[in-house]
């Protein structure tokens, strides 16, 4: 190998830099055991079960699929930090419980410590920290529109006047209203409770569009269209949704556990094999937005 001008004080500064990560990594504590200062470990543990918040309807991230469990992509990334609590407390056997959470109580139950973690398709804002913690980010979407194929309607614009159904509380909910408001269009608003229920108005004509997360509606495009090929997703990223899981806020204990848990499965490439589980199926690849918000993520232990 031939070195440059600078090569051997190179050399030596990675040698000597090397020396000093092995000798911090010898000199670093085990990790710590037991509940410590953790108030929702202690909860956790005086219980002796987690309680994981969870979605209906919202696949492939986290539902109930037809034998009434709760699964999905959202589920098994969660199950990370269940993995993660169980050594931290010493429990293998440790409960893992769900509640059933929408887009109006999925805040307050996990604010009031009802959930101790939640798992679904909730958008990490800076507002929504001032009332909660955020996992890492998991999966990155926008708003977009699902609309009958055959409808001329291919942005926000089109819809002006006309019937618009959405997620009362949700991010897409709020952009709607801003552009309804700023391009004066006239839009009325449709609430629903959750995402069949919207596209199920949009089948049957009862509504002009259903505004949601762009990956969702994409998803109940392609299996949920009745006929096949009949919904389409249009426009373009009204938003930018990047998802995580929320806990309570104000306990950094257990924030930092669940942000070494989802920096594992990111550095590990286990985060992947969950995604392409649960999407390639459904002939969603992961895309590079996605993988290099993964290794960004990947802060080393």
């Amino acid at each position: 190998m031939r070195l440059g001008k600078f090569g051997v004080a190179t050399l030596a500064s990675i040698a000597i830099a090397a020396g000093l990560v092995t000798a911090a990594s010898a000199a670093t504590p085990p990790a710590q055991q037991g509940p410590g200062n953790s108030v929702i470990l202690k909860r956790i543990l005086e219980r002796g079960a987690i309680n994981i918040g969870h979605r209906d309807a919202s696949a492939p991230f986290s539902y109930i699929n037809d034998k009434q469990q709760v699964e999905g992509y959202s589920i098994d990334l969660c199950l990370k930090v269940v993995d993660a609590v169980e050594q931290r407390l010493n429990k293998p056997d440790l409960k893992v419980t769900f509640t059933p959470i929408n887009v109006t109580n999925r805040i307050p139950l996990v604010a009031n410590g009802t959930v101790d973690l939640e798992c679904g398709t909730t958008s990490n804002f800076l507002a929504r920290q001032e009332q909660v913690e955020f996992s890492p980010i998991y999966y990155v979407t926008g708003t977009q529109l699902l609309v009958k194929t055959a409808s001329a309607t291919r942005e926000i614009e089109d819809l002006k006047g006309k019937r618009v159904a959405a997620l009362q509380g949700s991010s897409n909910e709020a952009v709607v209203r801003k552009l309804n408001d700023e391009k004066a269009l006239g839009i009325e608003l449709i609430y629903v409770k959750d995402l069949p229920e919207g596209g199920l108005l949009v089948e049957n004509d009862r509504v002009d569009a259903f505004v949601a997360d762009g990956v969702q509606i994409k998803v109940y495009a392609a299996n949920k269209a009745r006929p096949a090929g009949s919904l389409a997703v249009v426009g373009r990223l009204l938003t930018y949704d990047p998802y995580s899981a929320m806990m309570q806020r104000g306990d950094q204990d257990f924030a930092l556990l669940v942000r070494a848990a989802f920096a594992d499965a990111f550095r590990s490439g286990e985060a992947e094999k969950i995604y392409a589980k649960w999407f390639d199926p459904l002939g969603l690849k992961i895309d590079g937005e996605l993988l290099a918000a993964f290794r960004v993520q990947a802060l080393p232990r």
